[in-house]
């Protein structure tokens, strides 16, 4: 009989978390996976067997739930202990630090062991705010391991105080099986796609993909930007295209399911998204499971010196890296492989091979049950 596992998230599931389902849940083995969940969305885009969330529980929890984080802690504990205990859960896995430290309370009524899977905003933002800061010193604490996606991310949690012993770098993994390898040559007609994917917030630092490819395009009018993704820096991002009279060359896909940001990958020659530090702090804390995705097809990645996006890729030999906000390094990178379409198919093979050795999907799910082996 398997193992029951619950994965605590806050919600279940933004359409930006795909690995989260493909990495953490559906593709366990040996563990069978119940999620706990604050609220619940998309469950037709990520379905899965036995889901719970607060928001299905009755009309005074739920009114409690908003009172204050301590009541939620509170009540949450209350809701699901029965849960846990009727699916015989053995063992808790929080996703985002925030999720582990609202679950804590849980985790000790039952005496469960926990992990606590860091993701980005969590490392860089959350800290930031005084409650969160003293709340992660108790985490650290009573939680029994940590996982980053990286080494940058890990060093980042050591700097919040989760003593290093604590934690483990695990990796995202891909699914390569629906990430076909595709050689990437000139094509004889049509133009050369630069393909660039992630949600429109200012760390994504989409802005400045638009901005190289404005100025490359000045003296390759052949090339097209196709960008997947949406959110709240729409209207800036459409505004900056409109300035930069690039409207007939750039086209705004807008989200889509995972099997058309598969189908553009295969379609394109190029990868960009150079991520940034935002205002506000919010940063990568790992890196875009997106650049891996591309590279695992193919694409040549240009991309930046952020988080741990220098540990996903072969710097120099799958993608070229740029500073941060460095429009003309941007710039440079993506004339020079414009210039060069014969360096796309080894930067291609070079890449689509790190990632099969580093992050393929069936090696990673079996990494993860391994470290549930020695918690349960």
């Amino acid at each position: 009989m398997k193992t029951t596992v619950a994965h605590l998230t806050n919600e279940y599931l933004p359409i930006t978390q795909t690995w989260l389902y493909s990495n953490q849940i559906i593709n366990l083995k040996r563990y069978k996976p119940i999620i706990i969940a604050h609220a619940t969305m998309n469950l037709d885009k990520f379905p899965t067997q036995d889901v719970y969330s607060i928001s299905d529980s009755n009309f005074f929890v739920r009114k409690a739930n908003d009172l204050s984080i301590k009541l939620t802690g509170r009540y949450l504990s209350g809701y699901f202990k029965n849960i846990l205990i009727k699916n015989n859960v053995k063992l808790l896995h929080a996703h985002l630090g925030t999720a582990g430290v609202r679950y804590l309370r849980l985790k000790k009524s039952l005496n469960l062991p926990m992990v606590t899977t860091f993701y980005g905003y969590d490392v860089s933002m959350i800290p930031k705010i005084p409650y969160w800061k003293k709340s992660y010193i108790r985490l650290f604490q009573e939680g029994e391991l940590f996982l980053t996606e990286g080494n940058h991310m890990k060093m980042e949690l050591i700097k919040l105080g989760c003593p290093e012993n604590k934690i483990l770098v695990q990796h995202l993994g891909v699914d390569l099986g629906k990430l076909k390898f595709t050689p990437r040559m000139l094509p004889e007609y049509g133009d050369i796609k630069i393909f660039c994917a992630g949600s429109f917030r200012e760390k994504k630092g989409i802005p400045y993909t638009i901005k190289a490819f404005a100025k490359v395009k000045e003296n390759h009018p052949n090339i097209q930007l196709r960008i997947l993704g949406d959110g709240p820096m729409r209207d800036q991002i459409e505004s900056l295209i409109k300035e930069l009279k690039i409207s007939g060359s750039v086209t705004l896909l807008g989200y889509q399911s995972y099997d058309v940001f598969i189908n553009e990958a295969s379609n394109s020659h190029i990868f960009m998204l150079p991520s940034i530090t935002a205002q506000d702090g919010d940063t990568e804390g790992g890196a875009p499971v997106a650049i891996i995705e591309a590279q695992a097809t193919g694409l040549p990645v240009i991309s930046s010196y952020h988080a741990d996006i220098p540990e996903v890729v072969v710097d120099g030999k799958s993608a070229l890296l740029a500073p941060e906000k460095d429009v003309d390094m941007l710039t440079k990178h993506l004339e020079y492989l414009v210039d060069h379409p014969d360096l796309w198919e080894k930067m291609g093979r070079t890449g689509r091979e790190y990632v099969e050795k580093e992050y393929d999907l069936i090696v990673q799910v079996e990494k993860l049950e391994k470290i549930y082996d020695i918690l349960k």
